[in-house]
């Protein structure tokens, strides 16, 4: 069953006005809250700074909300509701990090780290809820519900996720100056900074393959997203396991690029 959109076509100055007046309501909305929350020393993992952080990270959802309502633009997806996307959506998103933790012999660990967790987010419950609602729903509805339509209409796959996928990761930039991010605890200038851009470009490939040739839409990014964020908790790479991960995201996207030339559909967008 397809859920249909209506589709309005627009020229290409207006599509980058549009695409540039989301940027700036997304930056407004995510960057100023982090910007205060940095200023004041706040820890955003308790009290009011966890509030504010939270409100703050969902911009580009609310950046796209903002958009339809005031442009009154339409929502650019078809859904195609199957069980195809769904279960391929969190195979895509976990595999990478699970496959990581085995070639790098972390498996030992996986148990207690794992239930540590679960445990610390107040149960499997509440990680499955912060894993769906921190990352994936306040951001995917901007990012791949908005962005990624838009910029399919005039540019091909690889220019695509080039452009969101550098926009995805620039939007992150501010979270390694924030304490109580797992960014900060990272470092920006360290290799665990590096592969987490570096990784972005072909999850974001991934994603456009879910939610444009599966007809997942934004739910398909969703799932992609909460699957890669969980199984990137309960079993993180250790040390240069973060270049096996890197490695490993980057096959799946070549994987899916293939089987998407081999197998087109038509265009949805």
């Amino acid at each position: 069953m397809l859920t249909a959109i209506d589709v309005r076509t627009t020229d290409g100055a207006t599509a980058v006005r549009r695409l540039l007046e989301f940027g700036a309501i997304c930056l407004v909305l995510t960057w100023l809250p982090w910007a205060a929350l940095g200023l004041a020393g706040a820890d955003v993992d308790e009290g009011a700074g966890m509030l504010v952080f939270a409100l703050a990270a969902s911009g580009p959802s609310l950046a796209a909300l903002v958009m339809w309502l005031w442009r009154r633009e339409p929502r650019l997806r078809l859904v195609r509701w199957s069980w195809t996307w769904p279960i391929a959506a969190v195979l895509l998103g976990a595999l990478a990090p699970l496959a990581t933790t085995t070639f790098t012999g972390g498996l030992p660990e996986l148990p207690d780290h794992a239930a540590d967790v679960i445990a610390g987010a107040g149960g499997l419950l509440g990680a499955m809820a912060y894993t769906f609602l921190a990352g994936p729903v306040a951001e995917e509805f901007g990012w791949r519900g908005y962005v990624q339509p838009r910029l399919r209409r005039y540019y091909g796959q690889l220019v695509t996720t080039a452009v969101l996928g550098a926009a995805w990761g620039l939007w992150h930039v501010p979270l390694y100056f924030l304490d109580g991010t797992g960014q900060h605890d990272d470092g920006l200038f360290t290799q665990e900074g590096l592969t987490f851009f570096l990784a972005l470009f072909p999850l974001t490939y991934v994603m456009l393959f879910v939610t444009e040739r599966l007809r997942g839409g934004v739910p398909a990014a969703i799932l992609v997203h909460a699957a890669w964020n969980l199984s990137g908790e309960l079993v993180p790479p250790l040390g240069n396991g973060v270049w096996v991960e890197v490695l490993v995201v980057t096959a799946l996207a070549a994987a899916v690029g293939w089987y998407w030339r081999r197998y087109p559909t038509a265009s949805t967008v």
